[in-house]
């Protein structure tokens, strides 16, 4: 459907923080795909899509770019005293004024001067964080340019032009002495004297690895003292087609020294290496640092603070055949190397990390006094060469003093106790793994035990969708795979459905409009219109004079309607909870697929939240069930979601969320083992271990590390999928 939809769909697992404040637009989705294909060959088997997109989603969207913004920089020596003078006093505030915050407006100051253009727009702050301040430069409503500066001393520490590929026509870089003289005549006008301190090295052609950000020619710099090069000491400028700034970057102090001291562990990460690329990034700073001639190679970091510690590290390669060449290291050659190189990054710290699973090298745990500290983990890759290819460091670790004590938490057999009261069954229609069939690989339905509806249970996993606080023996759980919170709702009530013997089918725009018409009363003659086809469904589109979404969707090799919506009428909030859920509870019958006879509650969102996901207007998500036994496709989601408007109390959107649509015959539920005896397998396979814990289950972090009891299974099933069988008793693995 209409693009908020799909972007409110897909950010469904991203964190409170990262997505509150979005704003779905069609560059923050060219940004969001750029960050799924760059993680896919990162995956390990785990699901890191939903965190690509909430990181993604933490940086503000890529703004359009428009022709002609800057006037020409003059070539030569014609920039007024004046304008250095300011941009080197601002930048060179004395120590004893370190206790004076910089204002934005301050610091971005001397680039208005240089740049007239900038004159004109008002400064957003995004983030701020270890000292530096992330800004957004505004035109209207549109986003034009990004600042992160130094809160202390003023100093820009990097500033890009926000370019859209798709806005500017296809034209020549500047030559090489061309960028040259735009780029001195900017240093000199932003930095005065301080410009004679940095020497020409290189120019070359820069493009982002995705292609978000137009090229530019990137002129850089080196810093000489005493006729030697000052390790690190670089900057750059990015000069666009037009022959005008679209970048500036510099490494400050802290990051010259941390780099210096990587080198050691990282000998790709030379000081000959030019900074290409640099942008505030959640706590830290990322850049590209490199060259992009044939005999140069480019490394990408994350660093957190202002050169505290390495976030992320990458060797990036010149195209995919080169990248393919690169082999892997495995088995005791990949964990000797792996070894060596965070004793080198990490010191004596190393030692504190354990491989997660000894059938796969490259994936290590924090423990302390001996017990796992989940979320403090390191990805490492390394090649038969002997490079290091992939380095990645979850969050910051906690200091020793702020680790509680293990004899606060509650005995293993509280925790069990606590376990046993909340297994439960579920049935799963298309299960991802099978029980033991005479049918060969035919996908078999199940009913299985499990402590939690709303997720797969994977072994020995690196994640906390639920866990037993150790601090008063109770269970707690997360949000759900796709935004499932039916174990948070901790409702078993099922909802009878008299289904429809037959879809409702909609062939052509005219029915749709008859359809939108007789559903909701609405005309849509004088909207806008279109159609789409994905994915194996149909969209018969409107867009109002407001561009609000009006549609059918359909599937397209049949017809059936599987969704249909339209806007609500006004921003009011008067409709309560029980009359919001009682008009959504009578409509669903007449779109449900035929043959379901009853529901269940799996989420509810408010009017009011603050959730990415939600429109604005009430909404509750249905699970299939049977029996009072709630009933999955393969995924953990929901099947169907009705919207209501809170201020009429009418239905204004229904989706039907299902994958297949075919229903299958479910096992009985009236010959399984007893909850004791399952919840004995189940320990058998997954014990409860003790553990502390970095981030909630929302996957915020916490203040401190916490003591909580999970699922933990021993190294052979790490990661793999497990399933209990409720009708046989046994444990089912893949």
């Amino acid at each position: 459907m209409d693009v908020d939809k799909q972007m409110r769909e897909a950010v469904r697992n991203g964190s409170q923080e990262s997505v509150e404040d979005v704003r779905f637009t069609k560059e923050m989705e060219l940004r969001i795909r750029g960050a799924i294909a760059k993680n896919k060959h990162k995956n390990r088997n785990r699901i890191f899509v939903a965190g690509s997109l909430a990181a993604c989603l933490a940086v503000t969207a890529v703004g359009m770019h428009q022709q002609g913004w800057f006037p020409q920089l003059p070539s030569g020596k014609n920039v007024t005293n004046a304008i250095a003078t300011t941009a080197t006093k601002t930048n060179n505030k004395e120590a004893n004024q370190n206790s004076v915050m910089v204002s934005a407006e301050e610091a971005v100051l001397p680039l208005k001067k240089v740049i007239p253009a900038l004159s004109k727009m008002t400064i957003r702050v995004d983030r701020t964080s270890y000292g530096i301040s992330d800004l957004m430069l505004l035109e209207g409503d549109n986003e034009r340019a990004k600042v992160a500066y130094d809160i202390q001393t003023g100093q820009i520490e990097s500033f890009t032009i926000n370019g859209d590929r798709g806005e500017q026509k296809e034209g020549k870089l500047p030559s090489a002495k061309t960028a040259e003289n735009a780029a001195s005549a900017f240093l000199q006008a932003f930095l005065g004297e301080e410009s004679k301190t940095y020497q020409l090295v290189e120019t070359q052609i820069y493009s982002d690895e995705h292609m978000v950000k137009d090229p530019w020619m990137s002129v850089n710099y080196q810093r000489i003292e005493n006729g030697q090069p000052v390790p690190f000491d670089v900057m750059s400028v990015g000069i666009d087609q037009r022959e005008q700034v679209a970048f500036f970057g510099r490494l400050n102090k802290s990051e010259q020294a941390f780099f210096t001291k990587l080198t050691d562990a990282m000998p790709d990460l030379s000081p000959s290496l030019l900074l290409l690329d640099k942008e505030k990034n959640h706590d830290g700073m990322s850049f590209i640092l490199g060259k992009t001639n044939k005999e140069g190679h480019q490394v990408s970091l994350v660093i957190t603070g202002n050169g505290q510690a390495l976030e992320h590290y990458r060797l990036l390669f010149k195209d995919e055949k080169e990248a393919k060449s690169q082999k892997r290291a495995e088995g005791a050659k990949a964990l000797e190397q792996e070894r060596q190189f965070l004793n080198k990054l990490l010191g004596a710290d190393s030692e504190n990390y354990r491989l997660l699973d000894a059938n796969h090298p490259g994936l290590y745990l924090r423990y302390y006094n001996g017990m796992p500290v989940l979320s403090d983990e390191i990805s490492i890759e390394t090649t038969d060469s002997g490079h290091l290819e992939y380095f990645n460091k979850g969050l910051e670790s906690f200091e020793p003093s702020q680790y509680p004590d293990v004899s606060t938490a509650v005995s293993e057999e509280v925790a069990i106790k606590e376990l046993s009261e909340h297994m439960k069954l579920r049935y799963v229609q298309n299960p991802r793994i099978q029980p033991q069939s005479k049918q060969g690989d035919m996908w078999q339905p199940i009913l299985e035990y499990t402590p939690a509806v709303s997720f797969m249970q994977r072994g020995r996993e690196d994640g906390q969708e639920w866990y037993i606080d150790a601090t008063n023996g109770k269970m707690v759980y997360g949000t759900g795979d796709n935004g499932l919170a039916y174990d948070q709702l901790n409702t078993k009530e099922a909802h009878p459905i008299e289904s429809p013997k037959e879809y409702v089918k909609v062939r052509s725009k005219d029915e749709a409009k008859a359809l939108l018409q007789a559903e909701f009363g609405i005309q849509v003659d004088d909207s806008t219109y279109r159609e789409s086809n994905r994915d194996g469904r149909k969209e018969y589109v409107w867009n109002d004079k407001n561009d609000k979404y009006i549609g059918v969707e359909v599937l397209a090799e049949t017809g059936s309607v599987v969704g249909l919506g339209t806007p609500r009428s006004d921003t009011a909030v008067t409709v309560k909870r029980e009359q919001a859920e009682e008009a959504a509870l009578a409509f669903l019958p007449k779109y449900v697929d035929p043959g379901i006879k009853e529901v269940q509650l799996a989420k509810v969102i408010q009017p009011d939240e603050a959730n990415p996901v939600s429109s604005g207007e009430w909404e509750f998500r249905y699970l299939m069930s049977k029996d009072g036994i709630p009933v999955q496709d393969r995924w953990p989601k929901v099947a169907y979601s009705v919207t209501v408007d809170p201020s009429s109390g009418k239905v204004t959107k229904f989706e039907n969320y299902r994958e297949t649509h075919e229903l299958v015959e479910l096992p009985a539920s009236d010959e399984i083992v007893s909850k004791d005896k399952a919840v004995e397998e189940y320990l058998r396979v997954m014990p409860l271990k003790l553990v502390y814990l970095m981030r909630d289950v929302d996957g915020q972090k916490l203040a401190q590390p916490k003591l909580a009891y999970v699922p933990w299974s021993d190294e052979k099933l790490a990661f793999k999928y497990i399933t209990l069988d409720a009708v046989t008793g046994k444990i089912i693995t893949k």
